[in-house]
Order: C-alpha cells, then structure tokens, then sequence
C-alpha cells in the first residue's frame, strides 16, 4: 500500500512530535490505518454517487468538489455587500452552517471512533500517543473540507478586498474551524451526559437532513442576493449578539479595517479570538471527560427506549393485524431506521420534500399580499411531499445485509404479497407519515382548517401512489434482498415517470374543488379506489 502524502508530510516533524512525547512510529501507523478504513466510508453528498466497491478510493476526497460549490455561495456577497461587518457576518453564516453540518452528518465516524477502546487500548500504548492520532485525524478531514470550502472566496477577497482582508480572513477561518470543532464535541457530550447512544445517533441522522435542506435554502438566498445590493444596512447593538458567532467574527473585521472603535464592537470582536482559542484549550484539557462519555455509544436502548416500544407495538397491532405482516413491519422499520445505507439515500430527500413547497410559496408571497395567499390555491403544493415516496421504495430492495435474505426462504408465508404490504406500511409510518404530519401542520396554519379535508384527500392519495410505487420498483425483487453496489442508478427513469403521476392527482383534486360538494366526493372516491387497490396488489 502507497503511503499518503499526508503521512509523508508529518514525517518531516517527526522530531517535534517526539519531542511532545508522541511515539511517533506508533502515532503513523495508527492514523494511517485510520486513513485507509476512511477510504471506504461514503460522504453524506456523495450519498447517491454510484461506489464501486472493489477499488479502494478515498470518496471524501473526491466530493471535496462538492464543497467547493457550496464556497461559491460566498462569492456574491464579496461583490455585492461593501460593508464590512455585514459582509463578513453573512459569509461566517454561510461557512458556519456547511462547516458544522458537514462535520456532525459526515466527521461524526471520525469524531466518535471508539473502536480504539476495544482494539488498541488494550496494547501497550501511551495515552498521548493514541490522542494524538485521533485529534490529528480529525484536524486533517477539517482542514480538506475548510481548504475546499473557502480557498475559491479566499482568493476572490485578496483581488477585490486587498490583502490585509484576506490575511485577516484566512485568521477567522482558522479560528472558526477551532470553535465548530469544540462546539460539535459539546453538542456530543451534553447529549451523551443527559441520553444514551442512540439519541445521539439519531441526532446525526437528523443533520443529514438538515444538510439538504440549508443547501437548498443557501441556493435561495444566493439567487436573491442581487435584490440585497440597494439596502443600506444599519448596526443597531443588543445584547443577543454576544451568542452569535458570525457577529463577532464581522465585528472584529469592521474593528480592524473600518477603524469603528465602539465598546460594544470592541466586545464583540474580542469574542471573535478568546472564545475559539479559550474553547480549544478546554476541549483539550476535557478531552478524558470526551472519551469517558463516549463508552454510552455502545448503549442502544436506554428506559425511554423501551417505554416508547410499549405503545410501538399497540400502533403495529392496529397498522398490521395480521402476525406475518406485522414482523414485517418490524423488521423493515428496524431496517429502514438502522441501516446507513438505507438513510445515506433516503434521508436527504426527506430534507428536500420538507422544504420545497416553502421556497414556491416564497416566491408566490413576493407577488402578492398574505391575504390573497390565503384565499389562493398554494396548498396543493403539499402534494410535494409524495416525492419522497418513489425515493423510499426505490431502495427498499437493497440492503448492506443483502445475504442473510435466506431468511424468507425459510419462513412459512402465507403469500408473497404480504412481506411487501408489511414494508409498505412501514415505510408510510417510519419516513413518510412524520414528514406528511409536520407539512400539514404548518399549511393549517398558513390556509386554517378550511384545508383540512384537501390535507386528508393528499394522505388517501399518497397510500394509493405508495401501492403503485411498490409494484413499479419492485421488480419482483423482496424487499432488502439486493447488494447496493448493484448500480440502483438504473432506478432513476422509472422514479421520474413515477414523479409524473403525481401530476393528474393534483389536477383531478383540483378539478373537484370547481364543482359543489365535489372536493368530498373526490375524497370519497379516492378511499375506495386505494382500498381496492392495495386489495388487489396484495392479495397473492
């Protein structure tokens, strides 16, 4: 195995990592077997990029390009905004969210590692040794994804801003990586302190979310940054900016360029340099209390956990009546919540189909008032939210443990039909239902209860189009029997045409809101044809 650049580069400062009491023989190979067990590991944007698993590439590395388009977000607020203090706010605003996402949904492996405890801890290895392995591991993936984020806007700055700016730029990117490093560990502690294990890992789940749905948001706001070119912006002090970290950073650069020597700016910018530094050395010094915490990681079901399944398994006996299909339902739910590669595909769309409709109405609310908002027909963009559907059940027929499928072989069913009307019910319950639950929601609050009927006429229709869905996409294919690395890229055109769907059903809820009485006989219409649907699809 070639050795990596990064490695050859730290050989050069061998004699200072002896000098600071590292075995530095030990400290390479321990971070190069770090390194190459990264290799294998699937970056959350890179999440529906075809892998091929044979050949041993590093894919973090190859998305950095990704990042580097996240960068250009910047870029407009460079040429655009000549304020200072407002400029530099947004970009830390910026950096702040796709550097603290990015570290929680994809570092989160490289962070909370513990196969060191039951692997190395038990040899004969210095405890400084083995923590310099693991910060330098994290240093080097904060320092490719901050180096691909900012090096573009970084660049641009010294051209249009000068070089004092950059020079001072490059300092607060430095000292930004510093305090999303602690906070991030922060966020890890507090929850490992008050939860077990799992709620942690449900909370980096989330973040994948998140992660898509500020990428979406981000593209907005840059497409609208040209209308924030007239606006004259005025700073007006109050005491909430002292929690905000990209303030502080766009205080000290109005501090040090602009010459603006307030006591209260003043303040802020000096936040801007103790707390980063202040926060590093603490997490240093903290770095055993980390670890100590980081033993609950192997606790997957604390008393909350087993209080919520008590009434998981009354919701599964109402949902699955039946015995067969209700393991079913289990069993896909189990995998669907558990299973990485299932949610490094699935769950980013979730971000998507939350935010969507939002981003049309935004546009539908610049052209007219709230009120004629309300009396418009923007709710049926809550049919947006069936996209997720053809997402979901095209990759209900892979798994990582694709070979442990001789299980069905060996079960007694008494049909075929029912694994996939189990997996249909799971996913609708476990994926779909939450995300439907939220968007309603907040459309009752944006058009009253007056859409409450067309809200219910959206679900009926969303069981229909996941019948439909399942039958497209199966292809004959139990659920979860199929190696990922089968290319479920060939899935795309049937999920498209699968999108179309989506279309006449709108347009025929649509169709009968234009006649009396017509919206509830379409909702009636529409539960005996689901009904009878999912019969028929199901009934061998």
């Amino acid at each position: 195995m070639k050795d990596m650049k990064i490695l050859l580069f730290l050989d050069r400062f061998q004699t200072l990592f002896q000098k600071a009491g590292v075995d530095y023989a030990v400290f390479r190979l321990i971070l190069k077997m770090k390194l190459t067990m990264d290799a294998r590991r699937i970056p959350t944007v890179m999440s529906n990029a075809k892998v091929n698993e044979q050949k041993e590439k590093n894919y973090f590395v190859r998305s950095l390009w990704i990042y580097a388009l996240y960068g250009l977000s910047i870029v407009p607020v460079l040429f655009f905004i000549d304020q200072y203090f407002f400029q530099i706010s947004i970009i830390f605003s910026i950096l702040m969210f796709v550097l603290m996402t990015s570290m929680i949904s994809d570092f989160s492996s490289v962070l909370l590692d513990i196969r060191d405890r039951s692997i190395i801890g038990p040899k004969p290895i210095h405890k400084r040794t083995l923590s310099a392995a693991k910060s330098f591991h994290v240093l080097i993936y904060m320092f490719l994804l901050t180096f691909a984020t900012t090096t573009v806007p970084l660049v641009l700055s010294l051209f249009i801003n000068g070089p004092l700016f950059s020079l001072l730029f490059l300092l607060e990117i430095v000292l930004l990586v510093m305090l999303i490093l602690v906070l991030t560990a922060g966020i890890y502690v507090v929850i490992l302190h008050f939860f077990d294990g799992e709620r942690l890992k449900n909370m980096i789940n989330y973040m994948q979310i998140a992660l898509t749905i500020g990428i979406l948001i981000g593209s907005q706001v840059v497409v609208r940054s040209f209308e924030l070119v007239e606006i004259t912006f005025e700073f007006s002090p109050a005491w909430w900016q002292v929690f905000v970290p990209p303030v502080w950073f766009g205080a000290l650069h109005e501090a040090v360029l602009a010459g603006t020597r307030s006591n209260f700016l003043l303040v802020l910018a000096g936040l801007a340099i103790v707390v980063p530094v202040i926060s590093i050395v603490i997490y240093i010094k903290l770095m055993p209390v980390f670890e100590h915490q980081l033993r609950k990681l192997s606790q997957t079901e604390g008393g909350a956990q087993k209080q919520k399944a008590k009434w998981k398994k009354q919701l599964a006996r109402w949902i699955s009546p039946n015995r067969v299909e209700r393991s079913m339902f289990h069993f896909a739910g189990s995998i669907m919540k558990n299973e990485r590669d299932f949610k490094l595909k699935v769950y980013p769309s979730i971000g998507f189909t939350l935010v969507i409709p939002f981003i049309f109405m935004f546009t539908t609310l610049q052209t007219s008032s709230f009120e004629e908002f309300r009396e418009g027909s923007s709710f049926y963009l809550v049919y947006f939210t069936l996209l997720l559907i053809p997402n979901i059940f095209s990759m209900v027929k892979y798994s990582s443990s694709y070979k442990g499928s001789w299980v069905y072989q060996v079960t007694p069913l008494e049909r075929k039909s029912i694994l996939y009307s189990g997996t249909v019910k799971a996913a609708l319950v476990k994926l779909f239902v939450p995300v439907y639950v939220v968007q309603s929601a907040i459309f009752l609050w944006l058009f009253s209860s007056s859409v409450l009927l067309d809200l219910v006429i959206c679900l009926i229709s969303a069981v229909l189009y996941s019948v439909i869905c399942i039958k497209l996409l199966s292809n004959n294919q139990l659920p979860f029997t199929a190696s990922f690395s089968l290319g479920q890229h060939q899935e795309g055109v049937k999920v498209f045409l699968l999108f179309l769907i989506i279309l006449p059903l709108v347009g025929l809820h649509a169709l009968s809101s234009l006649v009396p009485f017509g919206t509830e006989i379409y909702g009636l219409v529409m539960l005996a044809v689901a009904i009878l649907t999912w019969k028929l699809a199901f009934r061998n």
